[in-house]
């Protein structure tokens, strides 16, 4: 059988024999640009549990738009959700990035709502308001812009998550658009992708507290977006989460030997965040000392914790024991990702990063992407992931 590997703006085919393949995952569908934009236009005007977008507003309100830089087609997005408030009356619209935008989006992105970027490290701390205590006495800041606003709405990217379990508008807003301080403390406790935990519960109350509720959810597909939700944050939650369930848990018959990962959509340069995330993915399918190949265009500085696991001698041994300590980094979940990947399997890595810092992390470095197909033609058996940094593995118990 012929299968495909994309991984950013690359893709690579090769030839496996059916009796060796044991699966193979592309994810969702994406929907036609016109299908997205006529149901992002239904959700506003005819959302889940609350009334239509244009129906929270006023003539004279602020209104700020957070958002996720991870939303596919977030410019148009964006446009759409100011065109329903520009017809209620709203003159005043504001866009708020989790991070920083690609340049092509930023190239694009409308002038109805002028863009700022939210910056929890070493940002100047009037940039930052209290908004008030949660039941567990937990003081909540946001980021000013937010607290200043008259209606906030959120929009974010629907996936699973290492420290809320499941992420979408809710996260955007926090632990989301909250301070550096208070995102590291989340990091100490994560929930597990795919786990309902404690953070994911306490931003559904700072949504509360802040005043947001209408939020807005796009499902990300193989590459665009795949559907659209809008309405009351609570209900958007719940709907969410069963639509990442749904459409981004691959589950196939068993493990393999070798498992094939592509990390990595067009136009988005990928991060260790992502290599940690398809990593993990990665182990959850492949057998214990079987190999995985990860092909990526993943580069950028090894963080504090990352440096950790360099030149160790056994990796399999000392990985996540290097790491102790080093909790309160703000990389610790990726390395604690790869190191337990590590730990599991050999792993091959076709990267942006030196040769010398791959191998340094105890992995393979990959000249190109070819090799993965070498590797495939000599494995018992293969599974093929597309875009594993998004996708939750459920492969049995083993």
């Amino acid at each position: 059988m012929r299968v495909a590997v994309g991984f950013q703006d690359d893709r690579l085919e090769f030839e496996v024999p059916d009796d060796r393949l044991v699966g193979s995952w592309d994810g969702p569908e994406p929907l036609p640009a016109e299908a997205f934009r006529d149901r992002l236009r239904l959700a506003l005007e005819g959302p889940i549990g609350y009334p239509p977008l244009r129906q929270n507003v006023v003539p004279g309100d602020r209104v700020v738009i957070p958002i996720d830089p991870d939303v596919p087609d977030a410019p148009r997005v964006v446009t759409m959700i100011a065109r329903e408030l520009q017809d209620a009356g709203v003159g005043s619209i504001r866009a708020l990035s989790l991070g920083p935008m690609p340049g092509p989006i930023r190239d694009d992105w409308p002038s109805a709502a002028p863009l700022s970027v939210h910056e929890p490290e070493g940002a100047d701390p009037t940039t930052f308001a209290y908004l008030a205590s949660t039941q567990q006495g937990r003081r909540i800041y946001l980021n000013r812009e937010l607290t200043e606003a008259d209606v906030v709405v959120p929009v974010g990217a629907l996936g699973f998550d290492p420290v809320l379990g499941y992420k979408g508008p809710w996260s955007t807003l926090f632990p989301g658009m909250s301070n550096a301080e208070t995102r590291q403390g989340e990091c100490s406790s994560p929930a597990g992708v795919g786990t309902r935990g404690r953070v994911l519960e306490e931003s559904g109350e700072v949504s509360w507290l802040l005043g947001s509720l209408f939020h807005v959810g796009v499902l990300p597909g193989s590459s665009g977006a795949s559907g659209v939700i809008a309405g009351e944050a609570g209900a958007i939650r719940e709907e969410g989460i069963r639509a990442i369930d749904r459409a981004w848990t691959f589950r196939p018959e068993g493990r393999a030997d070798l498992v094939v990962a592509g990390i990595g959509s067009p136009g988005r340069p990928g991060s260790m965040d992502d290599l940690a995330a398809g990593l993990a993915t990665a182990a959850g399918l492949v057998r214990r000392g079987g190999k995985v190949v990860v092909l990526s265009r993943v580069g950028g500085p090894l963080g504090p914790a990352l440096r950790r696991l360099t030149g160790l001698d056994d990796p399999s041994r000392g990985g996540v024991k290097a790491l102790r300590g080093a909790e309160a980094e703000p990389d610790y979940l990726a390395a604690r990702s790869i190191a337990e990947a590590l730990a599991w399997a050999d792993v091959f890595l076709l990267s942006d990063l030196d040769e010398d810092t791959v191998d340094d992390l105890s992995m393979i470095a990959l000249g190109s992407a070819e090799e993965a197909r070498r590797l495939a033609s000599k494995s018992p058996s293969c599974l093929v992931v597309n875009r594993a940094e998004r996708t939750k593995a459920d492969a049995g118990d083993e």
